[in-house]
C-alpha cells in the first residue's frame, strides 16, 4: 500500500528493496472493521516478474479473504485455494505471516505458513521469537494450518520480515543473520516504528557494504504506543 492506516494506539511503519526491478514480496495494514486490524507479510518464492505478478495476485485475495474472515487461517487457507486454481502448472508458492490484532486488548491471533518468525520486542527484556509454523502456501494440496496467539503490551514493537533481512550477505559473502537482526533490533526498541526501521535498514546496509543483493528485502514495523512508566498495561 502507498499509505499505512493510522489506528491509534497502534502506529504502522514498513520499507521494501526489491533485489531486481521488481519483486515478489508484499506486506499489507487491513483494517478490518472497528477493532480488528489485519497484519500480512508474504514472500513469492521467486524473483523478478513472474514473482511481481504472482504477488499482484496473492495480495488481493489476501485483501478480499481478510473482509470474509477474522480467522487467519481460513483467510489464508482460501488464498491457498486460490494460488492452486491460479498457477499448479507452475507450482507456484509463497511464505506467509498473516495476523489479527484485536485493537482494544492488544491480543494477536496469527498464522505462520513457512515465514521468517517475528520478533516481539518488549523494552527491558531481551527480543521475544514468535514460535508457531505450518507449510507454505500453495503448489502442493492438503494443508493445515494452526493458529497461534500472543498480546501487545503498551511500548511493545513487532517486527515482520522477510528472509532477505537475515540473508543480506556482505562483499565476504557472510550472512547477516537472525542473531545479528535480534541484536540490531532490541538495542533500537524504544524507536518509535518509523525510526526502528530506518535503524534496522541502516545497520543492514552497513553490513552488506554494497555488496549486489539476491533476495528482496521486507520488513514491517508495528508500534504499540503507551505510558513507558505502564509498560505492563496491555491494551
Amino acid at each position: 500500500p502507498g499509505e499505512l492506516p493510522d489506528l491509534p494506539p497502534y502506529q504502522f511503519a514498513a520499507y521494501q528493496r526489491p533485489a531486481r526491478m521488481v519483486g515478489g514480496d508484499f506486506y499489507d495494514v487491513i483494517d478490518l472493521d472497528e477493532d480488528h486490524v489485519g497484519l500480512l507479510l508474504a514472500d513469492v518464492a521467486d524473483k523478478g516478474l513472474h514473482a511481481a505478478l504472482i504477488m499482484g495476485v496473492a495480495s488481493t485475495l489476501f485483501r478480499t479473504e481478510a473482509r470474509r474472515s477474522l480467522s487467519p487461517a481460513a483467510v489464508a487457507l482460501a488464498v491457498h485455494e486460490g494460488l492452486l486454481d491460479l498457477d499448479r502448472a507452475h507450482e507456484t508458492f509463497l511464505t506467509a505471516f498473516y495476523g489479527v490484532l484485536h485493537r482494544p486488548s492488544g491480543n494477536l491471533t496469527y498464522i505462520r505458513a513457512a515465514h521468517e518468525k517475528p520478533l516481539l520486542l518488549r523494552p527491558g527484556q531481551p527480543a521475544v521469537v514468535l514460535e508457531g509454523g505450518n507449510r507454505f502456501l500453495g503448489m502442493l494440496d492438503d494443508l493445515t494450518l494452526d493458529e497461534y496467539q500472543t498480546r501487545l503490551q503498551a511500548n511493545d514493537r513487532l517486527l515482520i520480515f522477510s528472509d532477505g533481512l537475515p540473508d543480506a550477505i556482505n562483499q565476504q559473502v557472510e550472512s547477516y543473520g537472525y542473531e545479528r537482526l535480534k541484536v540490531t533490533s532490541a538495542q533500537n526498541q524504544s524507536l518509535t516504528a518509523d525510526a526502528l526501521v530506518q535503524a534496522i535498514v541502516e545497520n543492514i546496509d552497513q553490513w552488506t557494504h554494497q555488496a549486489e543483493a539476491f533476495d528482496d528485502l521486507t520488513l514491517l514495523v508495528v508500534e504499540a504506543a503507551g505510558n513507558r512508566d505502564n509498560s505492563d498495561q496491555a491494551y
